[in-house]
């Protein structure tokens, strides 16, 4: 029976996180649980998971950005360059919010958390699923 309620308790989308737990035998079981291969597969999953709904959702907000290039192709050769170099510090800053976007979503639904066999539906759409 004891072992029911732990796995019940790892079920849940609510359960503690690493830090918040302080019971040293409660601690010992969730790090051997977190560090199993299964978890492990699953954070990386998830860093991808996230990767990819971010790149989507920045090209979705800055895709004339990414249209510029296609423009510059059609005038004159001589100021390919100069609209090619006005463009970097577009996609650099594109890039960075990128990173901090999946690092936050990353720190606040995967890190210290022990991810559950539905947890890609719970990254994509946050906030829809109850179970």
């Amino acid at each position: 029976m004891a072992c029911r309620t732990i796995i019940l308790l790892m079920n849940t989308p609510t359960s503690k996180r690493l830090a918040d737990i302080r019971n040293e035998l409660e601690r010992g079981v969730f790090l051997s649980v977190y560090n199993s291969r299964t978890q492990r597969i699953r954070r990386v999953i998830a860093r991808i998971i996230l990767a990819i709904k971010h790149g989507v959702r920045g090209t979705l907000f800055s895709w004339p950005l990414y249209l510029l290039p296609l423009a510059a192709w059609s005038i004159k050769a001589i100021y390919l360059p100069v609209i090619l170099l006005l463009l970097l510090p577009g996609v650099y800053i594109s890039g960075v919010i990128l990173v901090r976007g999946v690092r936050e979503d990353y720190n606040n639904h995967v890190e210290g958390y022990l991810l559950q066999p539905g947890f890609p539906g719970r990254l994509l759409f946050p906030g829809n699923f109850v179970t």
